[in-house]
């Protein structure tokens, strides 16, 4: 007792007192309502009638695919579109000029009848080609072919220094000038100077003047060094009078 006393006080004073009665009340109710023996529940009333009961069973009684009879194999069927024959090969497809010859030669036919009934002539019409611009043609020249000149050759100009000189291909020991008949002042040795300059043997006839340098000194010219572009003179002097009888000139033009 001193127990339930304690809690009570402290439920009083803690003006928890209401809660404790509604704890005790709800455990003296609860026996009481487990004892009762529950109502029973009313069963759901069926509202289809019998007769569409027997309309649903008949439905599902019935299967859904059924036999092909003779009357329907012999009744006739409606499809959409042309019967083809599968077998039949596919039309071909005539171009679009055959299309137009038989169009052209239709109208030709068209006409002629109809020049027949009037009793006047026909003359088939012919289309005229259309004429294309011919463009105007020009010959083409071939291209000329590259001249091919030896290694450590030169292009000079040698002659009178009075008259036109001539222009020639000089390769090594050559002379100067050309020909037979004439006396060979000149003849062509090589090269020196890492291929700058041209060397030339000198006869004792000559007394160069000009651009050259002279071996091995100016007063005993023995042989003249010319570069690219250079031009030298040479006078052929009579030993007996010391006249000059003629000069001749040489041009560099080139070293191949």
């Amino acid at each position: 007792m001193n127990v339930l006393t304690t809690t009570w006080r402290q439920l009083v004073r803690r003006r928890l007192w209401p809660v404790a009665v509604l704890l005790v009340a709800a455990l003296a109710a609860v026996p009481v309502l487990l004892a009762r023996d529950p109502e029973p529940v009313p069963e759901p009333a069926t509202t289809a009638p019998a007769a569409e009961t027997a309309d649903v069973d008949d439905s599902l009684a019935e299967p859904v695919v059924a036999k092909v009879t003779p009357e329907d194999r012999s009744r006739r069927r409606r499809v959409l579109g042309v019967r083809k024959d599968p077998f039949a090969p596919a039309p071909v497809k005539q171009p679009k000029k055959q299309k137009k010859a038989q169009s052209s030669s239709a109208k030709t036919q068209q006409d002629a009848s109809s020049a027949k009934d009037t009793g006047g002539s026909f003359a088939p019409s012919v289309p005229s080609a259309p004429s294309a611009p011919s463009a105007p043609s020009f010959p083409v020249a071939p291209k000329p072919k590259p001249k091919v000149f030896e290694k450590g050759s030169l292009i000079v100009r040698f002659g009178d220094a009075t008259g036109d000189l001539e222009r020639m291909n000089l390769k090594k020991l050559a002379a100067l000038p050309k020909g037979d008949d004439e006396d060979q002042l000149l003849v062509y040795t090589g090269l020196t100077d890492h291929g700058k300059k041209a060397v030339f043997l000198v006869d004792e006839s000559l007394t160069p003047t000009g651009d050259g340098s002279c071996k091995p000194h100016p007063a005993s010219c023995e042989t003249i060094e010319l570069s690219k572009g250079e031009t030298e003179f040479f006078d052929i002097v009579d030993p007996d009078t010391g006249e000059v009888s003629a000069q001749f000139e040489l041009d560099l033009v080139d070293i191949k």
